[in-house]
C-alpha cells in the first residue's frame, strides 16, 4: 500500500512540474563598429560587424601596411577571425605589429557591442 501512494505521489508531482524555457539573450549588440587601431604602417581604422553574437564581417580601410607583408597579415587574420568567430587568434609572424593592431580594434569593437544586463 504504501509503494502505490509514493508511486501515486510521485506522478502527481511529476505532473505538476512545468517546464521552464530559457532564453539565451544575446552577449553582443548587433550592428557595424567602427574603431582605430595603430599597426607597423600607422592608424588605421577597422569595420567589424556582429550579428547574432558572431562575425559577420571584418573590414579594414585604407591603411599603410607593407602590402606583401601586413597586408597579406591581415587578410588572414580576418580569414582566421571569421572562422573561429573570436578576436583572439595567432598572429601572423613576421607582421607581429599589424596583427596584434588588427586584434585590438576588433575586441575594442566587442568590447562597444557588449550588452550590458
Amino acid at each position: 500500500m504504501k509503494k502505490i501512494i509514493i508511486l501515486f505521489v510521485a506522478m502527481m508531482l511529476c505532473g505538476c512540474a512545468q517546464e521552464k524555457q530559457v532564453e539565451e539573450k544575446s552577449q553582443y549588440k548587433d550592428g557595424t563598429y567602427t574603431t582605430t587601431a595603430m599597426g607597423y604602417g600607422g592608424e588605421f581604422e577597422v569595420e567589424t560587424t556582429l550579428k547574432d553574437d558572431k562575425i559577420q564581417d571584418i573590414v579594414i580601410k585604407e591603411h599603410n601596411e607593407t602590402p606583401s607583408i601586413g597586408g597579406v597579415a591581415l587578410e588572414q587574420m580576418i580569414d582566421n577571425m571569421k572562422k573561429k568567430n573570436h578576436y583572439d587568434v595567432d598572429t601572423i609572424s613576421g607582421a607581429t605589429k599589424s596583427s596584434q593592431a588588427l586584434k585590438e580594434a576588433v575586441a575594442k569593437a566587442y568590447e562597444e557591442a557588449k550588452n550590458e544586463s
